[in-house]
């Protein structure tokens, strides 16, 4: 519950500051969103004292971008990442030239239900990740995108065989994708 109080403090007070502050885009125009796509790999392990697991999967989501200056920029994401998992980053990026991005941010994971699962099974509901990333502009509309995600709380099991107690574990994930802008 900290987590999401946090997660909503952090995102309304940039949020807002942002609002008040027109930012001319590439095509001179004041409209500082955009909006978009994203898809890729996620190459994931999940860590807990001396267990690991990992695995392979895929991600997809919807992002909004708000420009603050030339160079800086706030993006807001939803995001599917498997293991029902449902991701909300904010994300604070830099533009260190006409196509290279930097960003950092906060991520809220979500765990979707489990109705048919055993609780051995299911994930524990609300973690929190951080993240560090990089994106490449192909053009004003392609990008392609590199990311590392470090989870913070012990949200995923780590399956320890019939009958025993799953333990819970952080995940790592990097992710690499492509996207587009609307």
């Amino acid at each position: 519950m900290k987590t999401t109080i946090l997660f909503s403090a952090f995102f309304l007070c940039f949020s807002s500051t942002l609002t008040a502050q027109d930012v001319p885009t590439s095509d001179n125009t004041t409209n500082p969103y955009s909006f978009g796509v994203r898809i890729g790999a996620n190459l994931y392990d999940i860590t807990a004292t001396s267990n690991r697991t990992g695995d392979t999967g895929f991600f997809g989501g919807l992002f909004i971008e708000r420009k603050w200056s030339q160079n800086w920029a706030l993006q807001f994401e939803a995001n599917y990442a498997g293991l029902y998992t449902l991701q909300f980053p904010l994300i604070l990026k830099y533009n260190l030239g006409e196509r290279l991005v930097i960003y950092g941010g906060a991520q809220l994971d979500f765990s979707l239900e489990q109705q048919r699962m055993d609780n051995a099974f299911r994930n524990k509901r609300f973690g929190a990740s951080l993240l560090l990333g990089a994106q490449y502009n192909i053009n004003s509309k392609w990008f392609l995108e590199g990311r590392y995600i470090h989870g913070l709380s012990d949200q995923f099991p780590i399956f320890q065989g019939l009958g025993v107690e799953s333990i819970y574990g952080k995940k790592r994930s990097f992710n690499f994708g492509i996207g587009y802008k609307f």
